[in-house]
């Protein structure tokens, strides 16, 4: 019914005003795609770099209307006024009365956290792009938003939240999930790449890089298998499904793989459980060629049928089968930018997420050394040149102490750590001044005292 309600406010002049902070090309292109929404507008973009939300309002065609927003009061003058408004701080965006909704789609844990939490605290419902800050602090976010009343959901479009949709049809209509994820790219040698190596890995030419504002860092974190290390963390965090084992198993198979192998062991399959999220990769097991009929940027979910009809109707209808009443169902796409507006209209007009974590994670991103790193190393964070991101059991990472992947950024190594190592709390000097450093704390805290009362 979204849009029926939505051509209702567009009649009414009472469009869903939206605060994007962050114009990359997720920010970009959702400011582009409000564009052709009835009833919801890009009010306002916040950047660091404010021809960027110049050019994406150029994209749209509302470039000549847009004003420069340097208080906080200039900001809701202009949006209650119809003027698209561009901003260099978050802090007007998430401050400000006029909007109703902001997305943080930054990608920068310690910028996301910072922004998550001024827009709860200001009343605003919080869509988050930020994978990297959810997987770190998400737990307490989404504590801190119902507290305030405000909704703190995951973004439709992105895989995470494409995943979702499966996840919780299959649970409405009582099927069991063996395993959901997504599908991935993932090549040999792809874990060692560097921002140096992205543009040619991506095949990106500089037009594309330069007007699609491409964050090559970012970029890497899709090619080294970051990314969906952190995405499968924050669907984890969602769903309850924890790993099966650290990093997941991410089979290289053909979709009629999948059902076959996200089976149990005994079944001819690779998974100790039921209930995990996992990867399909689609490169040979050569690592360099593609397969014939892969599930590429898809998404997919291995669900149970243990009723002999149910099993029957499944087949009939073409879900592929494998191991014991096992049956795959997958979405071939997700389209990013192009659906985030779903969220958006769901938490404003419905009040409720597309997907929001639990009260206690299930999974953890822990920090991996990429290569060999040397006491005194600074560490980069997600896509750089020091650290993968890696899947584990939350439990698991809180008793070794391994440290967050959202907290290894600009902090010293204390001792030498080798290729492959995960590195520990132990290893690191902190910043104690860090904002996400203090709200992960808060976070720990708090799952500590939900875990003892259970």
């Amino acid at each position: 019914m979204f849009s029926q309600l939505l051509a209702q406010r567009e009649a009414e002049g009472n469009p869903i005003r939206v605060g994007v902070i962050g114009a990359g090309k997720f920010g970009s292109g959702l400011v582009v795609q409000l564009s052709r929404v009835p009833g919801m507008r890009a009010a306002a973009v916040a950047d660091l770099r404010p021809e960027q939300a110049r050019d994406a309002y150029a994209t749209c065609g509302t470039e000549a209307a847009a004003v420069a927003g340097r208080t906080a009061d200039q900001v809701d003058d202009a949006v209650r006024r119809g003027r698209p408004v561009i901003a260099e701080d978050a802090s007007l965006i998430t401050g400000a009365a006029s909007i109703d909704v902001v997305v943080e789609a930054t990608g920068i844990p310690e910028a996301g956290a910072a922004n998550a939490a001024a827009a709860i605290d200001g009343g605003k419902h919080l869509v988050m792009v930020n994978i990297e800050t959810d997987v770190t602090v998400g737990t307490l976010l989404k504590a801190r938003a119902d507290a305030a009343g405000v909704v703190y959901t995951l973004v439709d479009g992105d895989q995470p939240g494409c995943i979702m949709h499966l996840v919780e049809w299959a649970r409405t209509l009582g099927f069991e999930i063996v395993a959901a994820g997504r599908g991935t790219i993932y090549r040999k040698g792809d874990r060692e790449g560097t921002p140096d190596s992205t543009a040619e890995r991506f095949r990106f030419d500089e037009e594309t890089l330069s007007r699609r504002h491409i964050n090559l860092k970012m970029y890497n974190s899709f090619r080294d298998g970051t990314k969906a290390q952190l995405e499968m963390t924050a669907l984890a965090n969602m769903t309850g499904l924890p790993p099966d084992v650290r990093g997941m198993h991410e089979p290289s198979c053909n979709l009629a793989d999948i059902p076959r192998l996200f089976s149990l062991k005994e079944e001819g399959g690779l998974l100790h459980r039921h209930g995990v999220v996992e990867l399909a990769n689609s490169v040979a097991a050569d690592g360099v060629a593609m397969l014939p009929d892969p599930l590429l940027m898809g998404v997919f979910a291995v669900i149970r049928a243990d009723h002999p009809f149910i099993r029957e109707d499944l087949a009939a209808y073409d879900c592929l089968p494998g191991g014991d009443g096992n049956f795959l169902l997958y979405r071939p796409y997700h389209l990013v930018a192009v659906e985030a507006p779903m969220s958006i209209a769901a938490a404003v007009l419905y009040g409720k997420p597309t997907g929001a974590p639990r009260e206690v994670p299930a999974a953890e991103v822990i920090a991996v050394a990429k290569r060999g790193l040397k006491e005194g190393e600074r560490l980069d964070g997600a896509g750089g040149f020091t650290v993968n991101g890696v899947i584990e059991k939350a439990g698991a990472a809180r008793r070794e102490r391994l440290l967050p992947l959202g907290l290894a950024s600009g902090i010293e190594l204390s001792r030498d750590v080798a290729a492959g190592e995960p590195i520990s709390y132990d290893d690191v000097l902190l910043n104690e001044q860090s904002s996400i450093l203090k709200l992960r704390r808060e976070q720990d805290r708090l799952v500590a005292s939900r875990t003892a009362e259970r």
